[in-house]
């Protein structure tokens, strides 16, 4: 006998855009960890628990340690509101996000992190460093998908 079960993953996508020209220097994509503080926040939500809170941010670090599941945060956070989200299947949500070019200047962008909106760590993603200056914009979505 087959037993149901429900996985929580997620899909991260960035470009990094020259902000003059809007010409696209980066265009990047991977999947990323949903870690267990991000799994526990969805079965609250899912039973309704005023523990729940929605994914309403984003969030760029400096550490480039490995996810791992037990994550709870990013080094050196630079954070604000998502810019929008769909639904573009009836399993996801697609969290559209931007760090423009006066935001995050002189960071070494190493980490993405999805909070919820009392900013607990849902999801991570670690990448090559990326040194955020007024030059560039980072423009991308965080595709979270029940399976």
């Amino acid at each position: 006998m087959d037993k149901d079960s429900i996985i929580v993953k997620g899909s991260f996508s960035m470009q990094v855009i020259e902000a003059a020209t809007g010409k696209v220097l980066e265009d990047y994509q991977d999947n990323n960890l949903v870690v267990t503080l991000g799994k526990t926040n969805t079965a609250k939500l899912l039973a309704g628990d005023a523990a729940g809170k929605i994914i309403s941010k984003i969030s760029v670090g400096t550490g480039d340690a490995d996810p791992i599941i037990t994550d709870t945060g990013l080094t050196g956070a630079y954070t604000k509101a998502i810019t929008s989200y769909t639904f573009p299947e009836s399993n996801s949500v697609l969290f559209s996000w931007s760090i423009d070019n006066a935001e995050a200047n002189g960071m070494s962008i190493k980490e993405f992190g999805l909070l919820t909106a009392d900013n607990v760590l849902f999801a991570r993603k670690v990448r090559s460093e990326i040194v955020k200056t007024s030059a560039v914009r980072l423009v991308g979505t965080w595709k979270i998908i029940i399976n």
